[in-house]
């Protein structure tokens, strides 16, 4: 659970300032659960360029709450959470402040969102908050305003959680946690939704031990903490507690599983390999016009239908289209119709698209980016102006880092699936 929080303070001497307003968001990753928002009586004035600066006057918190009368309210709010703020020194600073004038020692873990943003979505022109949540398509409403300023940042953290792909966050979270005592299953599962997306298990030092994919996370994962293959059984021993990531569209959540385990090679899954690109299938034209397909050693600077690992491999794949679909050699006059549905069959339907499908909400669509023929990343937007500018949309877009087999499992999932519509960039361009 987080505490995503913003104060607005007097300004003045350093560590004599106070509190004039506060916003908390408590969020549990996905959702906001609780919040709370308040001007604060500081009890000492405003300095003038303060008030200029956010609107709060000395009148205006003249009959606000003190901190003291707010306090036991901030600490139910954020009791067994990690504080989420931008530039979090300052805001739990002021926190710390207010409550060793009460002679209370507040003490919480702490994420700073300007810290993330530069490691996670780098060289961006600026990290103030306004400025980061512009360049990200973020709408932010009551800029300087506790409230207007904490909302922002809930949207952001939302960002950043999905571009973590090492998953620091939430090995930080799963850290702090009390241990589950084994064969205690009812609170994992209780927390679980029934929706689409990834599910990652932790044991007890927050290591992930699996990652799966599901239409039903929920049902999925008790199925592995009621199993009684091998498997399972090992599962439970070691499991202490799950997280997820709803991703509304199974073909995310398959790009996902496929990108993330072999990224964090968890003990329980059974690993997949990278391709190692020695060969590549290209499609090449004779001295009379006739196309055929041939296997060439793979080039970084050329394009090609499908590269493999091995020579014998590529001679077997090769065998096995020019079966499918009837080609026979370069001789072969009538190659050509044939070769060209291959073509079309091993490619994307627009060499620059995006395919657009269901998000985590019903409000949100998620988008998966295709340039020049090869998979790019998946992201989320709620606003159309968001995939209608390349620049924000390729900043929401969290980069494909396994390129091997991703193209295969985006085409073979579209022959027998569905999506909402798919986009040509180059019309639109």
């Amino acid at each position: 659970m987080y505490s995503i929080i913003d104060v607005e303070t007097t300004g003045g001497k350093f560590n004599q300032e106070g509190i004039t307003e506060i916003a908390i968001y408590k969020f549990d990753g996905e959702n906001i659960v609780d919040q709370f928002i308040s001007l604060i009586n500081p009890e000492i004035p405003i300095q003038p360029f303060v008030q200029q600066l956010t609107g709060i006057t000395d009148k205006m918190v003249s009959n606000a709450p003190k901190f003291f009368q707010v306090a036991k309210r901030i600490l139910e709010i954020t009791e067994n959470s990690i504080l989420v703020a931008h530039n979090s020194s300052f805001d739990y600073r002021m926190i710390k402040i207010e409550f060793d004038r009460l002679g209370y020692d507040f003490n919480i873990p702490q994420i700073c969102t300007v810290k993330l943003s530069k490691k996670l979505i780098p060289n961006l022109k600026s990290y103030k908050l306004g400025n980061l949540v512009k360049s990200l398509g973020i709408p932010i409403t009551n800029r300087h305003r506790a409230s207007g300023d904490a909302i922002a940042t809930v949207e952001l953290f939302k960002l950043l959680i999905l571009k973590d792909s090492n998953k620091e966050i939430l090995t930080s979270l799963i850290s702090w946690k009390e241990k589950t005592p084994k064969n205690k299953w009812q609170k994992l599962i209780g927390k679980l939704p029934i929706d689409t997306g990834i599910y990652y298990l932790h044991n007890s030092e927050g290591k992930l031990i699996y990652i799966g994919k599901s239409k039903n996370i929920k049902n999925r994962v008790n199925q592995h903490l009621t199993g009684k293959s091998n498997k399972s059984l090992n599962i439970q021993l070691e499991i202490n507690d799950v997280s997820f990531e709803k991703t509304g569209s199974e073909l995310i959540a398959l790009l996902k599983e496929n990108n993330e385990v072999k990224r964090h090679k968890p003990k329980f899954n059974k690993l997949l390999k990278n391709t190692v690109k020695k060969f590549a299938l290209e499609i090449c034209e004779n001295s009379i016009g006739n196309l055929f397909l041939r296997i060439s050693h793979f080039d970084e600077r050329e394009s090609y239908l499908e590269y493999y690992s091995s020579l014998k491999v590529a001679n077997k794949r090769l065998e096995g289209l020019n079966k499918i679909y009837g080609i026979k050699d370069s001789k072969v006059e009538n190659n050509n119709s044939q070769i060209k549905i291959l073509q079309k069959d091993l490619s994307f339907k627009y060499k620059d698209m995006l395919i657009i499908d269901k998000g985590r909400s019903l409000n949100e669509k998620s988008v998966i980016l295709i340039k020049n023929n090869k998979y790019i990343g998946y992201g989320f937007f709620s606003l159309n102006y968001q995939i209608n500018n390349i620049e924000i949309l390729e900043s929401l877009i969290v980069k494909n880092e396994n390129i091997d087999n991703s193209k295969e499992l985006i085409l073979k999932y579209l022959r027998k699936n569905k999506c909402e519509k798919i986009i040509n960039l180059e019309i639109n361009n």
